[in-house]
């Protein structure tokens, strides 16, 4: 063992990664992230380790030979058959076949209140979660080199740069040395924003002891962002900065990216990583989720070697869930021909065979296989959609699909009758489909592993003139629909299920095509439902973040932007910058947001509202913001009506100093997080443009209550809120003057009444003080202003 990790339970390539298991059912977040308080203090990091508890090994197994501290870290021995053993295996399992489902973004195994937690999971800016940590530990096949930047990474003030194209593995590498470091050393770990800017400012940095962060850089996108050349030289000034409070950082980029940034990083910024082993990662999972799987038979099968050999991690993961699916599937067919008097024995290497078989089909998108079923003689269209139908609505009840085959048969321009007994039954249909009937809740599946998903690859080939008819079906098939003669629409957790395993279905197919026909046609059919849109924004925001495909999905927001016909696309667009995708990735939302504020619909100008105050939580972007905000604020910007709204989102949003001072909009002060205040010019233009909207806008009142209020809380701001009200009614042409004075003028009468009873004489006071201004400034325009010796109060 390197002597720079002494006692520390770190295995060899290949073997599962213990974990904790006793937290896994825990969903809870240690606290807020970036870490508002110290944790717990943690050991010396400069000399060796404490011997962790090895998590994964659950309660009494005996520690494996050469593990260092094992016995040690075992405070109690149970039986093999204890109950807290069973429920430590089974929480193992579970939290594994979720995080496998995630990273191939497939949710088919997942109920509605499952699905709704992972992906609330996925979207959540903050720490990394314990249990999260130790399912990592427990999947984690280490590469060769892992040993020693992992050591590297122990060092207080430490900076790995992995360099690996997205899909490669190296945000869960980088999640596993983190989680080593975690549970090594008490250090809470988590994702850090690069920010708004080109540059990655000093100040970004957390200032807590011991904490381990990981840092994406965005991609270069064309001309419009990119990370400064001289990123490389900041990595000293960043390692002096993180030393000082024992912390470490990750840093994520492409080789390509590096090349570019690289001039004066360190020379041992960037560790050697090898390329995961696949049969390694595959033995990690298997043993993981189905530790009484035969994964040594499995693994050691030429075949599938064979379909591992030099594959990229999510493809791995894809092999691995097939074997699961395939051995479930031979374990359930074992136990029907044992209660089957009349049935074929088959030996079990024959079984084991089949099993092995229908994986390598299942990877060839069992196109011979389908190709037959089609072809047999007799085969009616009914069945063919039944077949589709079930493909794509997996696990959901036998009524629900031969329902919605009988919608598609007639979007299809089929006639079909279900009444009567004219058309083939559910259970006719379930057999000549091959399919599975639970006996207990009438839900179908399919035993064949990849078997739907290699159905509906089958449709999309094979049928060409169908796939837009198709594509309107599916987007319509988790819609609201009104009770119908055979059974009840859809509940609200059917619908949201079937509308997040339509949605994920689309997403993984627009990756992998490079088509976003599905995606597009979904989004724009569910922008009807609040229900369903919420799903759409959840899904894609979730879809930035994958490793795999999440650039491309970077890539149709900046499509969708630009959108000028479907106004659901730049909507979707706006609504995910809002969420977790602008916090993380603050430019790139920036430049999506410039182009998304050219259109006028209403709807993406209510989304605004809330993806400027995304934005503007960083402090890095708030003065490119601002700037983009008041161009579009401009008399002549196609872009004004967003600009208006922008404003009004910004105007409104306030903040305190302490708990015991009044909240002051932010467009009127300092932050403690920077010293940007927007230019007295480029607040009067936003006031202009705010003032000129529709009468019956409530936006201009509530923003104009709220600065007259902070004038006459914080005297010391006055002359700047009074400096912006009076700006904006400079304007060329004296009819928009005009306009906007006696708009002014409206609001301020609103603001506060006279006469009226129980009038605040102060705020009276300065009320007649601004509208004293307003009509100086009007005769100032008409003739030359020339002071009195004595100026009076009137016009100061």
């Amino acid at each position: 063992m390197d002597p720079a990790l002494p006692q520390e339970p770190i295995e060899t390539a290949g073997t599962t990664r213990p974990a904790d298991t006793a937290d896994l059912p825990s969903t809870e977040r240690d606290g807020d992230w970036p870490p508002r308080q110290d944790p717990p203090k943690p050991h010396s990091t400069n000399g060796p380790a404490p011997a962790p508890a090895p998590l994964g090994r659950l309660p009494g197994q005996p520690a494996e030979p050469g593990a260092a501290g094992g016995a040690q870290t075992i405070t109690r021995a149970l039986a093999p058959e204890d109950p807290a053993v069973r429920e430590a295996r089974r929480a193992l399992q579970g939290a594994v076949a979720d995080l496998r489902q995630q990273a191939l973004f497939n949710f088919g195994e997942m109920n509605a209140v499952k699905l709704t937690a992972v992906l609330g999971q996925l979207l959540e800016h903050s720490e990394l979660p314990r249990p999260y940590l130790e399912t990592v530990r427990a999947v984690f096949a280490e590469p060769e080199g892992y040993r020693t930047a992992y050591a590297r990474l122990r060092q207080p003030g430490a900076v790995l740069v992995l360099l690996r194209e997205p899909g490669a593995g190296r945000t869960f590498a980088a999640h596993a040395l983190l989680a080593d470091l975690h549970v090594n050393t008490g250090a809470r770990v988590g994702p850090l924003s690069f920010g708004g800017s080109a540059r990655f400012p000093l100040g970004r940095l957390p200032t807590e002891q011991n904490a381990g962060y990981l840092l994406e850089l965005p991609t270069d996108e064309d001309d419009t962002l990119a990370v400064a050349d001289d990123f490389g030289a900041l990595l000293p000034n960043i390692q002096q900065a993180l030393a000082r409070y024992s912390s470490r950082l990750i840093v994520l980029t492409t080789p390509e990216q590096w090349q570019r940034i690289r001039g004066g990083a360190p020379h041992d910024a960037v560790p050697h990583l090898g390329r995961p082993d696949p049969v390694a990662m595959a033995r990690a999972w298997l043993n993981a989720e189905a530790p009484d799987l035969d994964t040594g038979s499995w693994l050691a099968d030429a075949r599938i070697q064979e379909l591992l050999y030099g594959q990229a991690p999510s493809d791995v993961l894809s092999v691995v869930a097939l074997i699961l699916k395939a051995d479930r599937s031979r374990t359930h067919s074992r136990v029907q021909s044992a209660t089957d008097e009349q049935g074929t024995r088959t030996t079990e290497a024959d079984a084991f065979n089949a099993s092995v078989q229908s994986v390598v089909h299942a990877r060839t998108a069992w196109r011979r296989e389908l190709l037959a079923w089609h072809s047999t003689p007799g085969r009616t269209h009914f069945e063919r959609n039944f077949l589709l139908v079930a493909a794509l609505l997996r696990n959901a009840s036998a009524a629900h699909i031969y329902v919605k085959t009988a919608e598609l048969c007639r979007e299809f321009a089929t006639q079909v009758s279900l009444h009567g007994q004219e058309a083939p039954g559910v259970l006719e249909l379930v057999d000549k489909i091959e399919a599975d009937l639970d006996p207990t809740d009438d839900t179908l599946s399919f035993s064949r592993p990849g078997w739907d998903d290699a159905i509906l690859s089958y449709f999309w080939v094979d049928r060409p003139a169908a796939r837009k008819t198709f594509l309107s079906w599916m987007a319509e098939a988790p819609t609201a629909a009104k009770p119908n003669d055979f059974l009840e629409s859809f509940s609200p957790e059917e619908r949201l299920l079937l509308a997040n395993r339509v949605g994920a279905f689309a997403v993984r197919w627009a990756a992998r095509h490079r088509k976003p026909d599905p995606l597009e046609r979904i989004i724009c059919a569910w922008q009807r439902d609040e229900d369903l849109w919420k799903a759409a924004i959840e899904l894609v925001s979730a879809a930035t973040f994958h490793p795999r495909f999440g650039r491309f999905v970077h890539e149709l927001l900046l499509r969708w932007s630009k959108n000028k016909e479907e106004a659901a696309l730049p909507r979707l667009t706006v609504d995910v910058c809002a969420g977790e995708f602008g916090r993380r990735h603050t430019a790139k939302a920036m430049v999506r947001l410039q182009h998304a504020a050219a259109s006028d619909d209403p709807a993406v100008q209510k989304s605004l509202h809330a993806a400027v105050r995304t934005i503007w939580a960083d402090s890095t972007a708030r003065e490119g913001l601002f700037k983009a905000v008041s161009a579009w604020c401009a008399p002549s910007s196609p872009r004004r009506v967003s600009g208006r709204r922008s404003f009004a989102a910004l105007a409104t949003l306030t903040a305190a100093r302490g708990q015991s001072e009044p909240a002051v909009p932010v467009l009127l002060q300092r932050s403690d997080e920077d010293d940007y205040l927007p230019p007295p010019q480029d607040l009067a233009t936003g006031w202009s443009a705010l003032l000129s909207a529709a009468e019956d806008d409530p936006e201009p009142l509530a923003a104009l209550a709220l600065w007259m209020d902070t004038a006459h809380q914080r005297q010391e701001l006055r002359p700047l809120v009074f400096g912006a009200l009076r700006g904006a009614l400079t304007a060329a042409d004296s009819d928009l003057a005009r306009a906007l004075r006696n708009r002014l003028t409206d609001l301020l009468y609103a603001w506060q009444p006279f006469p009226a009873t129980e009038a605040d004489p102060q705020r009276v006071r300065l009320r007649h003080e601004l509208t004293d201004l307003l009509f100086h400034d009007r005769r100032q325009a008409v003739a030359p202003y020339h002071p009195r010796a004595a100026r009076t109060a009137e016009t100061r």
